[in-house]
């Protein structure tokens, strides 16, 4: 494997052999090796580092690395390596509430921590491993919601020259209010399973477009998601498929006025 995979890893593979035993970023560090013709993968989670790009490990892992075995070498010749959403609807909260005025849509980007995963030749998920871990939180009514990853947001109002780095998915949302009151939240949620995940030269990991209609109070939304990449990439690659294909438009919570239990 080249030892310059920095500004595309996800076309990139894990072979026997190779001078390159990893890659990290940030805190995460991620070991791969043959073991009695095995693959054996160690995960290692240190100090804070870089999370702007992505480095390649050419020394022996550091103590306290936990090891797992993914499978044969005979039969996984290499492993590919692909960014995945998290598992779980996130939940952002921006450093302030937003608020807008009635039949305003506003229109922004989130920057969403994304989880690195390990796949067979066959397209066989072997390891996810999130490069920043999250922490929980509740969305909805006691009674009736579901449990999230919380994160505060890396928002903008522009999109053209967005930099979150290599780590983030850029998340387009647009939130109208069609109500006849000044309309305000605190969270949003994105429930990631409808997104689709791709790859523009130069301007990173994008998702296609959530769209939140409120027509009347905070409890429910119509929520809608673009079936195509985002009209400001020229040139996409779709990289991964949503868990679900979107089909039509949604009635479900998705802002809320509360700070939610956990945080």
């Amino acid at each position: 494997m080249k030892s310059t995979f920095t500004s595309n890893i996800w076309h990139e593979h894990l072979k026997p052999g190779s001078d390159i035993r990893g890659f990290g970023v940030g805190s995460l560090s991620v070991y791969a090796k043959q073991q009695e013709g095995d693959w054996i993968v160690g995960v290692y989670r240190g100090e804070a580092g870089d999370d702007k790009v992505f480095h390649p490990l050419s020394g022996e892992a550091p103590e306290g690395t936990a090891w797992r075995r993914l499978g044969s070498v005979e039969d996984m010749p290499e492993l590919h390596i692909r960014p995945a959403f998290p598992n779980r609807p996130v939940v952002v909260r921006p450093e302030f509430p937003y608020t807008i005025l009635p039949g305003e849509k506003v229109h922004f980007f989130v920057g969403v921590p994304i989880s690195i995963c390990l796949f067979s030749p066959s397209e066989v998920k072997l390891l996810e491993e999130p490069v920043i871990k999250l922490s929980n939180t509740w969305f909805g009514a006691p009674t009736d919601g579901e449990l999230c990853y919380a994160m505060r947001t890396l928002a903008r109002r522009e999109g053209e020259r967005l930099d979150f780095g290599p780590t983030r998915v850029v998340c387009p949302v647009r939130v109208r209010n069609q109500t006849k009151e000044t309309m305000m939240f605190e969270r949003l949620c994105l429930r990631v399973r409808y997104l689709d995940m791709y790859e523009q030269a130069g301007k990173g990991l994008w998702a296609n477009e959530s769209s939140v209609v409120v027509r009347g109070g905070e409890s429910w939304s119509r929520v809608a998601y673009a079936r195509n990449a985002p009209a400001i990439l020229k040139s996409p690659e779709l990289l991964v498929k949503g868990k679900e294909d979107p089909q039509g438009t949604y009635l479900m919570r998705a802002i809320s006025h509360g700070k939610g239990f956990f945080q």
